[in-house]
């Protein structure tokens, strides 16, 4: 693979975006303005990174078409997981993308600042392409401090959460914001907790549970909350030992919630318990990290901003990277 981000698109946005984010990720630059062309680059240079505008189900199909033609979907000249979807709709309105087996990164084209946005997003294409991806110091501006806690008992989870609603304030996050983000960490953590823990054979251990249930997180069981601040982005990961998250099963829930309108997964998809809908509703990005049986790190994001509104609107994705 060449070091180089592949754009196939022809609005000036993306451009100035992919710009941006080629910038922080150490990337060259390369334009394709349809697919065609763009197959024909994915062939000859080999990028790194693929970002292709599929704002309809047209251009997607054609994506598709001419990277099944020019190059083969499953061809060793471009890695999957590398591939990144820029939509101006909604995953309301792509069924498509998530149903598509070469799905991996969706990036909501409310871009904002892309001064900003670009190397936000950069430093996640960049961390996509380390070996592992575990790691919250690179996700944000260089200098950010990361806290972390260990929590001991299931019974520590509210005053996790109380304790990041508080340090938001502080941050000068709207109390509306923190209370938002707040919500987001309730669901990160009950994730790890509760839904994330499997036994031998794959089977929930947790899925008859109350959650309300007090379990000491020792051993296996262990969880870790990381809190980042960057002076323009909140960061969060839940850690667990896991493993178990799922990508198949995401991204079936992820459609689901999106077509059902639902956003409660039931407990016994292991390791997909999160109110996805509703925290990437209320303005928050989530990059999923996962090692099969080892771990999974599930960090969300949020800008912070001078209004609710913005912060509501604000610049979003879903970007996954899965390890077995």
């Amino acid at each position: 693979m060449s070091k180089r981000l592949l754009l196939i698109s022809q609005r000036a946005e993306d451009k100035a975006f992919a710009a941006e984010v080629a910038l922080e990720a150490g990337l060259d630059l390369l334009l394709a303005e349809d697919p065609i062309k763009g197959a024909e680059l994915v062939d000859s240079q080999e990028p790194a990174v693929v970002f292709v505008d599929v704002t309809t189900e047209a251009q997607f199909v054609a994506f598709e078409t001419a990277l099944q033609e020019k190059v083969g979907l499953f061809s060793d000249k471009i890695n999957l997981n590398a591939i990144h979807f820029l939509s101006s709709s909604d995953l309301t309105e792509v069924p498509f993308l998530i149903q598509s087996p070469i799905f991996g990164h969706f990036v909501f084209r409310n871009y904002g600042d892309v001064k900003v946005s670009g190397p936000h997003y950069g430093r996640i294409v960049k961390s996509s392409q380390a070996e592992r991806a575990f790691d919250l110091t690179v996700l944000l501006k260089p200098g950010a401090k990361i806290q972390i806690v260990k929590l001991q008992s299931t019974s520590q989870k509210q005053e996790a959460v109380e304790a990041i609603k508080s340090y938001l304030e502080a941050a000068k996050f709207q109390t509306r914001m923190a209370t938002s983000i707040a919500n987001a960490v309730d669901e990160l953590l009950m994730n790890a907790m509760f839904d994330a823990p499997i036994d031998e054979m794959g089977k929930t251990i947790y899925s008859q549970t109350p959650r309300s249930t007090v379990i000491a997180l020792t051993g296996k069981h262990e969880v870790e909350m990381k809190v980042g601040f960057d002076g323009d982005y909140i960061a969060i990961t839940a850690v667990d030992k896991f493993g178990s998250l799922d990508k198949v099963k995401l991204m079936k829930h992820i459609a689901k919630i999106y077509t059902d309108e639902e956003y409660k997964v039931k407990s016994s998809v292991a390791g997909a318990g999160l109110g996805l809908a509703t925290v990437f509703h209320s303005g928050g990005s989530f990059y999923f990290v996962s090692e099969s049986r080892t771990r999974t790190e599930v960090t969300v994001f949020f800008k912070r901003t001078d209004s609710y509104r913005e912060f509501k609107d604000q610049f979003r994705f879903i970007s996954t990277q899965f390890y077995f």
